[in-house]
């Protein structure tokens, strides 16, 4: 019997160790002895979108885009974070999750912060290409072709 999890964030790989440890433990309860492992299915992929995002197509967006404060009516520019945090809230689904209250023991639902690290290296390179996408025909970014690209 092979348990596998494909594990693409730390919550995904949070949730993946506490369930096989559940199982684990009752598979070892007789005595059987098993062998889990953590195999990395593609780590380079994932490495250079995640490059391309923070380095190259976040700089050059932060580097060209002034945006007009409504109120002063004065250009400005946003580093990369808050060019990242931007996107994010643009292009990437809500998720939520239940919590229960402490005092009250009361079970509530709050939408989890829109990150990056969680989506999978299919979903995150449809998003690096939707931001690209949005940053030109948006903001008229050019991006620039860096060293050692193809």
């Amino acid at each position: 019997m092979i348990e596998q999890r494909l594990l693409n964030s730390p919550r995904s790989a949070h949730e993946a160790v506490l369930e096989l440890y559940g199982i684990a433990k009752e598979k070892t309860k007789t005595g059987a002895r098993y062998l889990l492992q953590l195999v990395s299915t593609n780590d380079y992929y994932r490495h250079q979108l995640r490059k391309a995002f923070h380095g190259p197509v976040l700089r050059d967006i932060a580097h060209q885009v002034w945006v007009v404060d409504e109120k002063n009516g004065v250009r400005q520019r946003y580093v990369p974070l808050a060019w990242k945090h931007y996107y994010a809230e643009l292009f990437i689904e809500p998720t939520f999750e239940e919590y229960t209250v402490k005092k009250t023991g009361e079970v509530k639902v709050r939408m989890r912060r829109r990150s990056t690290e969680e989506l999978p290296d299919d979903e995150f390179a449809e998003f690096l290409l939707k931001v690209q996408a949005h940053a030109v025909t948006e903001w008229g970014v050019v991006f620039t072709e860096q060293e050692g690209q193809p």
